[in-house]
């Protein structure tokens, strides 16, 4: 019998054109809801615009085997050195926003639009700054033949002796570059500039007694001033170094307000998601935190500084107007010297 009546009732009764579509759109967005998985889904890769071996690639890899064990998924680093970390750079502004293409970026982030005008990108606007992660200072070493154990020496040298200090540099807008301009500044005399290829070469020629002095990593010259090849003078951050805490600042040493440190941050293409950027960030943060990455960065003696987004972005518009200040007063005073000697040169051949 109640088959007989369900048969006469034949199919339920169908619902009206619009309630049809608007349960089938809702549907639709459940299935595609179901169906993605939630970030990330699969290998990140961070792009180190240095070659393999060097300072970059030594800091993206003390944190990311552990930022891979937070976010679950496998860490590629990806060295793209060249053009003073344009190249690399330029391939991350250039990159997908899904937050699966990452760049580490350097001091060296906000020198090049002063350094390079005609620049591939815009500092900071095509990126999506995730995090600060790291900074340090550098150890300021004389030659033992110089003569000098104090910065007050040393300007006292400079003074007396105007433009016959040599400084070993790693080129242009490079960490040690930006040190020794901010030092000839406060020196007032200018310093000859000495471009290496890499801190080896520099600390051996300051060893070795061809070169005055040098800005690098306190690690990396500590041993030779133990074994009395050189002289530290100081350090050149605001605070002393915790491992180092015997050597003073250059700041305590009568130049108010030096403030020489390297950093290193994350970033992701503009338009990457606010939500993707601040699981990175938050994953980031946690990753640091971990005891073996702590230990790992010792060496460099660096505080890790894991910022918010919105900081890190501060920062970076902050680090581009100082440096555009002191290189554009470098440049300035090049200029004019250079016109000097010109005129110099027209006045001699005048009769």
């Amino acid at each position: 019998m109640t088959l007989c009546r369900l048969g006469a009732l034949g199919r339920p009764p169908t619902l009206p054109q619009p309630l049809r579509t608007l349960v089938w759109g809702l549907l639709a967005l459940a299935m595609q809801s179901w169906a993605a998985d939630p970030y990330p889904n699969r290998a990140i890769r961070i792009v180190v615009p240095f070659a393999p071996g060097g300072g970059g690639d030594f800091i993206a890899r003390s944190f990311s085997d552990k930022l891979s064990e937070v976010l679950g998924q496998p860490i590629l680093i990806e060295n793209k050195g060249g053009g003073n970390t344009v190249v690399g750079t330029e391939w991350v502004s250039k990159a997908a926003n899904d937050g699966y293409t990452l760049g580490l970026v350097s001091t060296s982030l906000a020198t090049n639009p002063t350094l390079m005008p005609q620049m591939p990108y815009r500092t900071p606007e095509d990126f999506a700054p995730i995090a600060l992660v790291i900074t340090y200072p550098f150890g300021l070493a004389a030659r033992l033949g110089l003569g000098v154990s104090t910065v007050p020496e040393l300007v006292a040298y400079a003074k007396h002796n105007p433009g016959q200090l040599s400084m070993a540099t790693s080129g242009d807008g490079s960490g040690s570059h930006l040190a020794a301009l901010m030092l000839q500044e406060a020196l007032g005399s200018p310093l000859v500039m000495v471009t290496y290829r890499g801190a080896g070469p520099a600390i051996n020629d300051v060893a070795a007694g061809h070169v005055d002095l040098l800005f690098t990593g306190m690690s990396q010259i500590k041993p030779l001033a133990d074994a009395k090849r050189l002289k530290i003078l100081a350090s050149s951050g605001l605070h002393r170094i915790q491992s180092e805490s015997d050597i003073k600042t250059i700041a305590e040493q009568g130049i108010k307000g030096f403030d020489a440190v390297v950093w290193w941050g994350m970033i992701a293409p503009a338009g990457t998601p606010t939500a993707i950027v601040d699981k990175l960030n938050a994953a980031l943060k946690l990753a640091l935190s971990r005891p073996e990455v702590a230990r790992r960065l010792q060496v460099v003696d660096g505080e890790v500084s894991a910022s918010t987004p919105q900081e890190f972005e501060q920062m970076i518009r902050l680090e581009v107007q100082r440096w555009r200040k002191l290189l554009s007063k470098v440049s300035d005073k090049a200029a004019d010297k250079a016109s000097d000697k010109a005129s110099d040169k027209a006045a001699e051949k005048t009769p």
